[in-house]
């Protein structure tokens, strides 16, 4: 039917990652960038090969993005911190004056200010989930203030200039300054965050674990200044009762389906759709009864990881029919 002159259009929360070449009609929770070269108009004049869609709350942004194999990002920094998902394939990090490699399964922590490169390996492109603080915007100007095209491996680049140079031991020499004298862990794995690593980490490790008493929500999280990121399970037909908390959240499901209640609608969000939690809006996240459901969230550290039950109550999680505990 056609929307009256006293109906709204419904906003939009929920965000096709895959589908991203142009903004939505209507309007949205999220400000939406379209799948794009992230730095520059084209590779010439950029310092990165990074492309995906970019949607950008009021405090954090996510990117679902791909490097192409043997390219990636020039030395470059930001005044906002950043944490990156690596999903397939494997990211070549350069930071405090060490080269890490970053397998799928991995996040790596950029902290605010700090002089860092990513490029993908040679062996296939890399897709992985960027999620950034919004002091700043989503790309960080080049250290040698040149945009001049991406960094290679060599083989992979076509300005000598930005080949990366590779050292004995089979990664590339290490070009970002030392920061810490004493070493820092950047690199995360999650299905081994069942306790905090041992020694110096960059961000706060949350061990895994249940997120709250009113979600059937699982998993482990890493907090830096301004983000929290996680990788979270729902068993089927479990998840949150309704309730909101003064951060807003980003849901980026990787497995499964979530039904989702927010702001009085009903959504779906399947695999590779995004979920925009506003500051203060009432939700709640069901994984459908289909299957389990695994997730990645960011969310701003102005308030935890979980926030109280609308009702007050914490007794348990949301079921769907026939899925709650058997009396």
């Amino acid at each position: 039917m056609p929307t009256t002159a006293q109906e709204k259009p419904l906003t939009r929360y929920v965000y096709n990652l895959d589908d991203l070449a142009r903004a939505p009609e209507g309007p949205c929770s999220a400000k939406v960038a379209p799948s794009r070269l992230l730095s520059g108009e084209t590779l010439a004049t950029g310092k990165s090969t990074t492309v995906g869609p970019v949607l950008s709350g009021t405090h954090v942004h996510i990117a679902w993005v791909v490097k192409p194999r043997g390219t990636g990002s020039k030395l470059h920094t930001h005044p906002n911190e950043q944490f990156n998902f690596v999903m397939k394939g494997t990211l070549i990090v350069d930071i405090d004056g060490q080269v890490f490699r970053v397998p799928a399964g991995h996040v790596v922590h950029f902290p605010a200010g700090m002089v860092h490169s990513a490029v993908a390996g040679p062996e296939e492109d890399v897709h992985f989930i960027a999620a950034k603080d919004t002091r700043h915007g989503i790309v960080g100007p080049a250290v040698d203030g040149r945009h001049n095209g991406p960094r290679t491996l060599p083989g992979f680049g076509t300005n000598p200039e930005n080949e990366w140079a590779m050292g004995r031991d089979g990664l590339p020499v290490p070009q970002s300054p030392r920061v810490n004298a004493a070493s820092v862990r950047y690199v995360y794995r999650w299905d081994e965050l069942d306790r905090v690593p041992e020694g110096r980490c960059s961000a706060k490790v949350i061990p895994r674990g249940h997120v709250s008493g009113k979600s059937s929500s699982y998993g482990a999280a890493l907090t830096g200044e301004r983000i929290h990121v996680g990788l979270i399970h729902k068993a089927r037909g479990s998840g949150s009762k309704l309730h909101t908390h003064p951060n807003e959240q980003f849901n980026i499901v990787l497995r499964g389906a979530l039904q989702a209640e927010i702001d009085g609608q009903q959504v779906t969000v399947p695999t590779h759709h995004a979920i925009h939690m506003p500051t203060g809006i009432v939700h709640s996240c069901v994984a459908s009864a289909d299957g389990d459901v695994v997730f990645f969230v960011a969310k701003d550290t102005r308030h935890g990881l979980a926030g109280p039950p609308v009702d007050g109550i914490e007794d348990g999680p949301r079921y769907l029919p026939g899925f709650g505990p058997k009396k």
